[in-house]
């Protein structure tokens, strides 16, 4: 069987390896970059200069920065979803309830992606700004609660091809990186109504997630609630109380958009 999908672009990989690792370092020079991915001085220079003159980067003195010219795009494509500006309400509804963290996420090839997130103020008085969570996050779909809630919604081929994609990656010890295991989860989660991530994603970190479907039962995304451990048991009936908010704030979300 012949292979018919398009070939990658080098120089376009090289580009945004670049903006990631500008990223994830919060900024960094040349010589860093060059270092990090890898990749001669020569290339990295042209490429960083490019895209300071096109506004997705910026510099200041020998050090890189994420430009602003990415805003407007990533508020376009957060705006595009017809279900944001409701659901937003409902995550910082959810986050003030608990005094947790609530996000709102969706699909998109794959991938979990965070739409918003609100952090309650029992999580402000304890969260750094070096949260991982934060709106435009992307995580995989089987070690997190909202990801797993709206896994346990699809088809079974539909989640063969996520896995068959991504595969099933270990974040912490506590992940689930066996397929029958995963499908044994899911098959709780329709069960019960609710998905859990136990230390799944994060170590030290538990959530409660649930999925949001339209009435003809298309996927629309899912809410999660969650904490540190240490503020989170793990009893059923807590699990449980969770959930039963999230299913209240769908319910309140589903009457805005459907009735």
């Amino acid at each position: 069987m012949t292979d018919d999908r398009p070939r990658p672009v080098k120089t376009t990989q090289t580009s945004l390896a670049l903006v990631r690792a500008v990223r994830d370092s919060d900024g960094a020079t040349l010589s860093e970059l060059a270092d990090r991915l890898e990749l001669a001085k020569s290339t990295v220079h042209n490429h960083l200069h490019t895209l300071v003159d096109e506004g997705f980067l910026v510099r200041d003195g020998d050090t890189f920065h994420v430009g602003l010219q990415f805003l407007s795009f990533g508020e376009h494509a957060r705006g595009r979803n017809p279900l944001y500006a409701t659901a937003r309400r409902h995550v910082y509804s959810i986050a003030e309830t608990t005094g947790h963290e609530a996000d709102f996420i969706v699909e998109e090839n794959g991938r979990a992606y965070s739409l918003e997130y609100a952090i309650g103020e029992s999580s402000r008085r304890s969260l750094s700004e070096s949260s991982p969570f934060r709106a435009g996050n992307r995580f995989y779909m089987h070690n997190c609660a909202s990801g797993k809630a709206l896994l346990a919604s699809m088809s079974e081929s539909q989640v063969n091809e996520i896995l068959e994609r991504w595969g099933l990656p270990a974040t912490t010890d506590h992940t689930i990186t066996d397929e029958s295991e995963l499908f044994d989860e899911l098959e709780a989660i329709r069960h019960r109504g609710y998905a859990v991530n136990d230390e799944e994603l994060i170590d030290g970190y538990r959530s409660v997630g649930a999925a949001v479907t339209d009435p003809d039962g298309e996927i629309l995304g899912a809410f999660s609630v969650g904490g540190p451990t240490y503020r989170m048991a793990t009893d059923e009936s807590t699990a449980e109380e969770l959930a039963q908010l999230l299913r209240d704030e769908i319910r309140s979300l589903e009457s805005t958009l459907f009735c």
